[in-house]
């Protein structure tokens, strides 16, 4: 059983694959190492740290089609005839099989998370998203130049970010000024904007409801505050977690559609069964219902995230389960694929 194990990962992971999937993380990493001209501020500097991940994931996510394929293999006729003759019962082969091509996913997934992580140091303070908080929909002209509102008093240590832009077509740039009162307690900063801008402070304390206020000061271009804009974030343990979250959506992924490869490769070829993994898990994917039970139906999500450099959400409980839904459908299918007649009794 071990050695069947064993097998099935050299083949699903041949040492081409992982030899070719090294270098090109690594000359990814490498691209992604220089320091910059001018010293960013921390959130430049953490969207900078997620650049550096970001390319190396997209490697892996790259070469998945690929790495699909080389599971679908093990479901071919042929690797099958030869473990005919076992005494083995055909759900224990199956099993086996599956068990490899899961091992060579989370091997890849775990390379990866590894070269992402040593491409950038961690960042002296970690987010993550708590809320997306209401705010209102308007565009800020001269004659009118601010908007207020109000939400609820932030925990203590949470952070408030705004997203704002200017209009087409409206001038180049505009001065935006976020302030937020907590009674007689009041936090602003201010920047310059072009294109989507971020303004990002730590809500005061002071209890009750925080009242915030967004201006646009001076001339300039007419500054546009959008739906969705304004997001509340809690400090993550740290920016490494990245790789954990990120990684265990594609070992999840990847693991559980290379045993279904491996199941339809019996009646189709392995390329045909690999695109076929890739369109299903796309079309589940793009369904409401079945979002939550798709390994990596959230990736585009969690990519925004890593992009503003913020901590990806933990991979849903749901997640787990539709994996091992699907990987135990994928053995139960290659399973009756070569079952001899002994075997049903």
């Amino acid at each position: 059983m071990a050695r069947l194990v064993a097998l099935a990962l050299r083949r699903a992971l041949p040492p081409w694959f992982l030899v070719g999937l090294v270098a090109l993380l690594a000359l990814a990493a490498r691209a992604s190492a220089g320091a910059p001209l001018v010293a960013p501020a921390e959130p430049e500097a953490a969207a900078l740290r997620a650049l550096a991940r970001q390319n190396v994931w997209s490697v892996l996510l790259a070469l998945a089609p690929l790495q699909l394929y080389l599971a679908a293999r093990l479901g071919v006729g042929g690797a099958r005839a030869w473990l005919a003759p076992t005494p083995a019962r055909a759900a224990t082969l199956s099993f086996a099989l599956a068990a490899g091509a899961g091992l060579a996913a989370l091997a890849t997934a775990l390379v990866a998370a590894l070269a992402g992580e040593l491409a950038t140091d961690a960042g002296p303070r970690a987010w993550r998203r708590a809320a997306l908080l209401d705010c209102p929909r308007t565009v800020l002209m001269d004659e009118a130049a601010s908007v207020r509102w109000s939400v609820p008093a932030p925990a203590p240590g949470e952070r408030l970010r705004l997203w704002v832009t200017v209009a087409l077509g409206a001038g180049p740039t505009a001065t935006a000024r976020f302030t937020a009162h907590a009674g007689e307690r009041a936090v602003a900063v201010e920047t310059r904007a072009a294109g989507r801008t971020l303004l990002e402070l730590d809500a005061p304390s002071g209890g009750g409801a925080l009242e915030l206020e967004l201006e646009r000061v001076g001339a300039g271009a007419l500054l546009v505050l959008g739906p969705e804009a304004l997001e509340l974030l809690a400090p993550a343990p740290s920016e490494r977690l990245d790789g954990l979250w990120l990684g265990a959506r594609v070992a999840l992924a990847l693991g559980a559609g290379g045993v279904l490869a491996l199941a339809l490769a019996s009646v189709l070829r392995p390329s045909l069964a690999a695109a076929l993994v890739l369109a299903l898990g796309l079309a589940a994917g793009s369904l409401p219902f079945a979002r939550a039970w798709v390994p990596c139906a959230d990736l585009p999500q969690v990519w925004a995230a890593l992009e503003h450099g913020l901590v990806p959400e933990p991979v849903p409980l749901r997640a787990f389960a539709g994996a091992l839904l699907v990987a135990a459908l994928g053995v139960c299918l290659h399973a009756r694929a070569f079952r001899r007649p002994e075997d049903a009794r």
